[in-house]
This record gives structure tokens, sequence and C-alpha cells, in this order.
């Protein structure tokens, strides 16, 4: 390669990676505005519903099905959940289970098959054979000092 060919390839990297920056800096940006509209969205959730219930209405808030509920409460645990934390979180945010003859074993045929289309991960636990979910959007609790390297 000539000098002038090197010079050309040395450029392009500089403005590929000023590039690559730029998007990276963009989509963290993105990432933590879609984490506050989803904490304000799930509190406008949970105000409307307390609201509804004072005012004896129904709260119809939106028109999520439980398995885009489901999917909306995994991608806000930070954390491992379990089924019966799904549901609670389920209810707080407003959404009906009534018409779910039992709500537990509804949510954890559907948490079971996002995690088939691994949209989530599922977890058994040890022998007993309980089981956790653990989100997209989970954070491992482990820090620099439990890495051995």
């Amino acid at each position: 390669m000539t000098p002038s060919q090197i010079a050309t390839y040395k450029a392009a990297l500089k403005e590929a990676r000023e590039a690559f920056d730029r998007a990276t800096q963009r989509l963290k940006e993105l990432g933590d505005e879609a984490y506050i509209l989803h904490n304000d969205v799930d509190r406008l959730r949970r105000t409307i519903t307390a609201l509804a219930a004072m005012c004896s209405e129904e709260p119809f808030i939106d028109d999520l099905g439980i398995t885009d509920s489901c999917m909306e409460v995994m991608e806000a645990a930070k954390g491992l959940v379990t089924t019966n934390d799904v549901v609670k979180a389920l209810e707080e945010r407003g959404f009906d289970l009534a018409a779910q003859k039992n709500a537990s074993a509804s949510v954890h045929a559907i948490l079971s098959r996002l995690a088939k289309r691994e949209k989530i991960e599922k977890i058994t636990e040890g022998t007993s054979g309980g089981v956790v979910w653990k989100g997209p959007n989970y954070v491992s609790s482990i820090s620099d000092e439990d890495i051995p390297f």
C-alpha cells in the first residue's frame, strides 16, 4: 500500500470512529429518555387507576393486551422476578386480571412463551424447580470487586 492509500484509510477510520461515538452517545440518550418515559407512564397508570376507583369508573387506560403488559413489566424489571411479582406489577399498573380464571397460571404461560421467543430468560432455581424470570434490562449486581482479573 502506498502512503497516500494508508492516509486515506486512516482518515476514513477516524471518521467512522467519530460517527460510531456520536451514534453510541445518541443511543444512550434515547435509552435514558425511554427509561424516564416508561416510569412516567407507569406512574400515570397507577394514578389513573386510583382516581378511577375513587370515581367508581373503569380505569380503561390503553389497549395493551396481557402479553404486551407482561412484556412491559419485564422491560421495567431490573432484577429477577417471580411470576407473582409480575402479577402484582400488572395489578399495580391497573391491568384488569378479573377476566383470567387463574391469573398466575395465565401470566406464567405468557412468560414461558416470551422466554421461548427469547424476549426474556427463564431461570430454574436448583433442585426446588422454582422459576424466576430475567427481563431484557436486567442489571447484574456483580461489582468490579467480584471479577478476579
